[in-house]
């Protein structure tokens, strides 16, 4: 792996704006906070890469006897009236070779080629999870299934992981993307959910408890100071710590730095790429989670962080259920409200990806 970069900081994952989520520390000058996902490297030069065609809207709508979901992925904003690339890209079947079996991903990439990367991770991970043992392990009792779903699901992310290294027509050195994962199996009565995550996309799951709606996390953000992955990356030789400022103040997230050079700087502790990161304890190996569904469950939520940068896991709810079970409606309604979250606290916007699912037969 070839460290000749420049020395000068490259932010992955976060560039600091006046967000309010974000405290009130002093950050760059605005013509430096163009877009949280992209890297700044050296005097403010900003680095976006991509098909500037590659922009707008995507969507997705689907159902099948038991539940039925929409997507859709929307392109961020950038002041200078640049159309910005969409580096997030998602998945969604409602059927995934056996009508018992739906798999929903988010993917949000960042980094000069990250548009690239999510677009890869998107293509290739369905195609590592083998049909025929998912509906084999969802046969099972449900508490049997989590160990070789998590097996599988951990192979199919570092597989794909060595196959975009080996990829020459993508640099991955400081570009990479996050992955959340829903495997929804079994049979009516049954039915659990098999989460894989790296990075600091989300997924939740929606519950009645006594007629008020409350959230379950499938997910955990991987932030870089959390105690498992800080240690990972400690020992495996590189730093965790915020940026500094002129003033000696520190500025956003903590992110991973190599020992003795000022990058990456990436804000997330596992993801997929991120090729300079991976020498200091980066991975892409998910932590995987499982949920037992019920008749008390009402829909699920998957989404990148341009909806959890402003909004909570209980306003992503809250708006969800105001659209009365239309799940085309709810992720227009959240991408809507992200977005102008995004407008009133940034210069910014960041591409904006969400997927709906309501169950209905468990």
């Amino acid at each position: 792996l070839n460290l000749s970069l420049p020395k000068a900081p490259v932010i992955m994952g976060g560039v600091m704006g006046k967000g309010k989520k974000k405290g009130e520390a002093k950050g760059p000058p605005p013509s430096q906070t163009a877009n949280r996902k992209l890297s700044v490297v050296g005097d403010g030069l900003i680095v976006a890469g991509g098909d500037p065609n590659s922009t707008g809207t995507v969507t997705d709508t689907g159902s099948c006897e038991w539940l039925r979901f929409n997507s859709l992925s929307n392109a961020g904003y950038e002041p200078d009236g640049h159309k910005k690339t969409n580096q997030d890209a998602f998945f969604s079947f409602a059927e995934f070779g056996d009508k018992d079996v739906s798999i929903f991903g988010v993917f949000d990439g960042h980094g000069a080629c990250g548009h690239h990367v999510s677009g890869l991770v998107q293509k290739e991970i369905p195609k590592h999870l083998d049909k025929a043992q998912i509906k084999s392990e969802g046969l099972k009792e449900p508490s049997q299934a989590l160990e070789p779903m998590a097996k599988q699901l951990s192979a199919a992310y570092n597989k794909v992981n060595t196959l975009l290294e080996k990829d020459k027509a993508i640099d991955s050195s400081l570009s990479g993307t996050t992955a959340v994962t829903c495997v929804v199996m079994g049979e009516s009565g049954s039915r659990s959910v098999i989460c894989a995550n790296a990075g600091d996309s989300r997924a939740i799951i929606a519950y009645d408890d006594k007629g008020k709606l409350k959230v379950h996390a499938l997910s955990e953000d991987q932030k870089p100071d959390r105690d498992i992955e800080r240690q990972r990356i400690i020992e495996s030789g590189g730093r965790v710590e915020p940026l500094i400022d002129e003033e000696g103040e520190p500025i956003g997230p903590f992110r991973v730095w190599l020992a003795n050079m000022m990058l990456p700087g990436l804000a997330m502790a596992r993801s997929i790429g991120d090729d300079i990161a991976a020498t200091v304890g980066v991975c892409a190996t998910p932590e995987c989670t499982q949920y037992q569904l019920s008749a008390k469950d009402r829909f699920m939520v998957l989404a990148s962080d341009g909806v959890w940068e402003f909004l909570s896991n209980e306003d992503v709810v809250q708006i969800v259920q105001s659209c009365d079970g239309d799940a085309e409606k709810a992720c227009a309604q959240v991408c809507a409200r992200a977005y102008s979250e995004w407008k009133a606290e940034e210069e910014v916007v960041d591409d904006i990806t969400c997927i709906v699912v309501f169950f209905e037969k468990v």
